[in-house]
């Protein structure tokens, strides 16, 4: 195999990891809104910096582990985490406008 086939199977198999990457985002944000009706139900916070800073130590723990910079798994986590929230709060601003819209509809 020449060394520019090896070149192009390996841009394809970082090309086919960056997909999984964002497949696993796609799962996570699914979550994050099934997790947000939760709390929307209950009345919960969308923050909750306990729970943030648990994922964080097992996340540099991970880190650390697998030889990963920790200065990007930080980045990349506060993306996430980021996304997350913005997710959640856009379910609970749907789930109160709903709420809002079926109060006056009573009246």
């Amino acid at each position: 195999m020449t060394e520019k086939m090896d070149l192009e199977k390996l841009r394809e198999e970082i090309a086919a990891v960056t997909l999984e990457i964002l497949d696993l985002c796609r799962k996570r944000f699914e979550l994050a809104r099934k997790v947000a009706a939760i709390k929307a139900e209950k009345g919960f916070p969308i923050e909750n910096l306990e729970i943030e800073r648990r994922l964080k130590r097992r996340i540099l723990d991970f880190c650390r582990t697998n030889n990963l910079d920790d200065k990007f798994c930080i980045r990349l986590f506060e993306l996430l985490i980021s996304e997350s929230k913005r997710v959640q709060e856009e379910i609970m601003r749907s789930r109160s406008h709903e709420e809002t819209s079926e109060g006056r509809a009573e009246l």
